[in-house]
């Protein structure tokens, strides 16, 4: 449910989502969805966002959270995870020192890309390489939010007030990609 929004300003939502207090508000109609910007800073979107975790060896959809559209994708990353996954593929955004640790605590390998630090110009060459080996594994996750988006699924927006019926439509699509690679 992402819906634009023309009337905005700069690092603010829209007049009618401030509180006086600094604070927002969540409109009557969709009280769980909430406001984020796309387009590094441009877009105003008012929402949820999907995050979807894929099957490597598949392509199947094995998680599938619904959050509010201001939840950041690095607060749901270990949540996508199920506890008899052999290895754990993620992008740079995903990186965080105590997450590489717990995913080795359990025993499952750690496939999550560097990013450079603050003052390192780029990465060493090892782990450039590590990065672009583990970003071809990747390109199953993009493929299954494509399928989501652009095929038959649709799932450009999400038809649906409130959080749970969202949730429903995702698991609907869900079951529908699934059955179709299966299929395949």
């Amino acid at each position: 449910m992402a819906c634009r929004n023309r009337g905005w300003r700069k690092r603010c939502p829209p007049r009618s989502a401030r509180l006086e207090g600094g604070g927002e508000s969540h409109p009557a109609r969709d009280p769980d969805a909430s406001w984020t910007r796309v387009d590094r800073g441009r877009r105003l979107l008012f929402g949820y966002k999907v995050h979807v975790g894929v099957d490597r060896g598949s392509g199947l959809i094995r998680s599938r959270p619904v959050t509010p559209a201001r939840t950041c994708e690095s607060e749901v990353a270990d949540d996508l995870v199920p506890a008899d996954e052999a290895a754990v593929y993620d992008d740079k955004a995903y990186e965080k020192r105590t997450r590489r640790e717990a995913i080795k605590a359990r025993g499952v390998k750690d496939r999550i890309q560097h990013r450079r630090v603050r003052g390192q110009p780029v990465l060493p060459d090892w782990q450039a390489v590590r990065d672009k080996l583990i970003g071809r594994i990747r390109s199953a996750v993009e493929r299954t939010f494509s399928e989501l988006k652009r095929g038959s699924c649709g799932l450009v927006r999400m038809r649906y007030r409130g959080i749970e019926r969202c949730r429903l439509q995702l698991d609907l699509a869900a079951i529908a990609c699934n059955l179709r690679r299966a299929a395949a």
